[in-house]
């Protein structure tokens, strides 16, 4: 213990003695392992940390879907629950709830406001294994018919925001502008927050013999059992619903993945590419330092020589190059977490925060643990080459390196070589690494979705006052508001839907069959259906390729009509005129009533998202399927859309004064759903612009040491007649020389990981000749760039200078 110590006391004046060497490499490394923390605090808290539910691995989100690539939703229906839930397999419990809706609560001061109103089946609470706050739902609450009243039970934060907390909640009534009055019967779990941003829950009755997939579906699997056994009994559960309900489509199947996988969603592949990333850095960082500590190695030769010569063995100067090390590891570790922990509120504050899991991030047990494991792997990465170089030199080597001998600087020159070639190889895999999320985020931004987002604003609105008690009087309801809002100053045209795009809305998917056609059951037709107003397309600045507009004419008690978009004609109507063909829908049947004409076809929406390509839809007018609640897009031909926003609200409430508006622009729609491409992008550009910075300092350092090594010899050279040119040009192939290998096993890496990378981004290849390209070239030039200032200096040598030092 005291020669450890005292190993210690050496290093920290050694270092001090060295501040420039030892700001250098404390900064290097802290920016290494800052960034690596940072971003392993964000993976931590969205990916590894356990869900807050007892047994939280055993919780398994339930989707299904159909094998030969038909349409469905991708949910789970009534009879799949119910089947599940039954069958005596290793699931301990199962359940479900619908997609988060937004609803309209009325204060007790008679103010609306929008509010997430989720159904959620019987055991729901259960399944996930905490404590109801107050209250809850009771068997009772499940029985009897589907048009039962609901009761509500709040959300743990709806009931401290809206209610103050208020321990006498239960039974007290609350009013929904969509259904008559209620009562609140509990208050959720204070960590429960699924599906995410739930304000309200009301028991959702089920009919057991419902085939239509509108469900979410959640599983607890009995505790130790594999879960691939659990997939195993499920695809004899589904079996069993398919020959009972041959109609809900023979290629069904469940779909199961961890609940914390289905919660997060594609984030993972960003943030298991940007920690990647990190690890790279890290390594560049270490590289870096090592290279410092290798030509600082040279200068200290005859101090390890003096010390071999007094009897110091091996051991005893590795063990002293490894606590220098240590040292130098641990102050970049300390200053890597105040740099890692300011990363982090940047990254949070950059809209990380938005996003699942990532709400509330914290340094926990587990960030630590990794924290000070990067010390460990950063201390002997940066200590082993010098330790291992200068313990494997023999005494006279020592004693002639210290003395600049070539022989001996060769050895460190090679090292150094080495260390070179591994920093531009390192920089060219991030630097195409931020290619490759450059391209996909560029790809994103450039697919065309079928519409216009530039002054365009939409809000939901809800028609359920008394005042509209039947379709035709909600009908003029939508009439005269799409009217009071058109009138408006500033607003160029204004329009509804059921089912606008990028807001992850549920779909229904229907079955097709052409008039005069056989329907196949064995590979039938499917389409979507939306509903929209006349002028929907032109408001939304979506083109009309054949065919015309809904009108007027189009009501209820005429010929129902639909618009298809172009997948529609494409894939169904490629070799005739879609115009005036008819089809009939339905699901699980195919409805004959149904019928309805094809008056145009449309350009395709991005309905899901960008990175999703459009499915086959159809468009029916909102005169003939009469919606209470609809999204209403307004086109505004003022610069600011969200101008118009009092004025909205203020005609509305002319209308309705329990109705809640909350207006959204259209571009920050679009933009939100690029958030996690963007986010990646961003930290990928911090990244590889940090790696050329490190490369830049490393070559120019090795360049600078080689340099010095070889001045004898370039002043023998400009004594010779040898001129600066020359001399110049010698120290520049150098590094070239060094930069180009380095090029070549960077973009041999590059390419094999990318190929695991472009897998999980949008339309990019891990052979894309331009990235690869793009990074080898600049990595290369700020290599060479590094070289020239070393290269000058050596060829602005004075031979007579030299000559007389040595």
């Amino acid at each position: 213990m005291a020669s450890l110590l005292a190993d210690l006391r050496f290093a920290l004046r050694g270092l001090r003695r060295a501040p420039a060497f030892s700001v250098a490499a404390v900064a290097t490394l802290a920016l290494g392992i800052g960034a690596t923390t940072a971003i392993f605090t964000a993976v931590n808290a969205a990916l590894l940390k356990p869900l807050p539910y007892p047994d939280a691995h055993d919780l398994y989100a339930v989707r299904t879907t159909l094998t030969d690539g038909r349409l469905t939703t991708g949910l789970v229906s009534a009879v799949e629950l119910r089947y599940l839930k039954e069958a005596r397999i290793s699931i301990a419990g199962a359940a479900a709830s619908t997609l988060a809706q937004e609803a309209t609560l009325i204060r007790d001061d008679g103010q609306p406001m929008t509010a997430s109103l989720v159904g959620v089946t019987e055991g729901f609470f259960e399944l996930f294994g905490l404590p109801m706050t107050l209250g809850g739902f009771t068997p009772e609450h499940y029985a009897g018919s589907n048009n039962a009243l609901p009761v509500v039970v709040l959300s743990r934060r709806a009931w401290r925001d809206l209610f103050n907390g208020d321990p006498a909640i239960v039974g007290k009534p609350i009013r929904f502008a969509e259904f008559p009055p209620t009562t609140i019967v509990g208050v959720a779990p204070a960590d429960l927050d699924l599906p995410r941003g739930a304000d309200f829950y009301f028991n959702l009755r089920l009919n057991p013999t419902d085939v239509g997939h509108g469900f979410e579906g959640y599983m607890r699997i009995r505790p130790g059992t594999p879960i691939e056994r659990v997939r195993q009994e499920m695809s004899g559960v589904i079996a069993s619903v398919i020959r009972d309900f041959p109609l809900t489509g023979d290629a069904r199947a469940y779909v199961v993945r961890p609940l914390v996988d289905q919660i997060v969603g594609d984030l993972r592949t960003i943030l298991v590419v940007v920690l990647s990333a990190t690890g790279v850095l890290l390594l560049l960082a270490c590289v870096n330092v090592t290279n410092l500590l290798l030509a600082r190695g040279t200068a200290r030769a005859r101090e390890m020589a003096v010390r071999v010569a007094l009897g110091a063995g091996r051991g005893r100067i590795v063990r002293q190059l490894l606590t220098e090390s240590v040292v130098l590891a641990s102050a970049g570790a300390v200053a890597g977490l105040f740099l890692g922990y300011a990363g982090l509120r940047w990254l949070l504050a950059a809209g990380a925060a938005r996003l699942p899991r990532l709400e509330s991030v914290t340094v926990d047990g587990t960030v630590l643990l990794f924290s000070l494991a990067v010390l460990v792997v950063s201390s002997i990465v940066v200590g082993f080459a010098p330790a291992l170089r200068l313990a494997r030199t023999d005494l006279k080597t020592l004693m002639n390196e210290s003395g600049r001998s070539a022989a001996g600087g060769r050895a460190t020159t090679r090292w150094l070589g080495a260390l070179m070639v591994a920093e531009v190889a390192l920089s060219v895999m991030l630097v195409a690494g931020a290619g490759w999320l450059i391209r996909s985020f560029a790809n994103l931004r450039a697919v065309d979705a079928g519409f216009s987002a530039d002054n365009r604003l939409i809000f939901d609105v809800s028609l359920n006052a008394p005042k509209y008690p039947n379709q035709p009087a909600v009908d003029a309801g939508w009439q005269d508001l799409a009217a009071r809002i058109r009138q408006l100053p500033g607003v160029a045209a204004v329009a509804t839907t059921t089912r606008f795009p990028l807001r992850q809305q549920q779909e229904a998917s229907l079955l097709l069959q052409f008039k005069g056609e056989p329907f196949d059951a064995s590979n039938p037709m499917g389409s979507r259906q939306r509903i929209v107003s006349p002028g929907f397309f032109e408001t939304m600045g979506t083109s009309i390729l054949a065919g015309r507009d809904f009108s007027g004419a189009d009501r209820q008690g005429a010929q129902s009509v639909a618009i298809v978009n172009r997948t529609f004609a494409q894939r169904y109507l490629k070799d005739r005129d879609p115009i005036g063909v008819r089809f009939m829908s339905g699901y699980p049947d195919i409805r004959p009533e149904s019928e309805t004409e094809i008056i145009g076809v449309v350009e395709d929406i991005r309905q899901e998202s960008l990175s999703v390509p459009a499915e086959p839809a159809f468009y029916s007018t909102d005169r003939q399927f009469i919606a209470r609640r609809r999204t209403v897009v307004v086109h505004a031909s003022v610069a600011d859309p969200m101008s118009l926003q009092s004025a909205i609200r203020s005609e509305i409430a002319t209308t309705d004064p329990q109705v809640a508006v909350a207006p959204v622009l259209v571009s920050e729609l679009m933009g939100s759903t690029l958030q996690r491409q963007e986010l990646g992008m961003m930290l990928m550009l911090v990244f590889g612009a940090a790696a050329l910075a490190l490369a830049a300092v490393g070559i120019y350092g090795v360049i600078a040491y080689a340099t010095s090594q070889r001045v004898g010899e370039v002043a023998t050279r400009l004594a010779l007649g040898a001129t600066s040119s020359n001399v110049f040009w010698l120290m520049v192939r150098q590094g070239r020389t060094l930069t180009l290998a380095g090029a070549g096993i960077g973009l041999a890496a590059a390419y094999a990981a990318g190929r695991f990378v472009a897998s999980r981004l949008y339309e990019v290849r891990a052979a894309d000749p331009v990235i690869l390209a793009m990074a080898a070239f600049i990595v290369a030039a700020i290599a060479i760039a590094a070289t020239i200032v070393p290269a000058f200096r050596a060829a602005m040598t004075s031979p007579a200078k030299v000559f007389r030092t040595e």
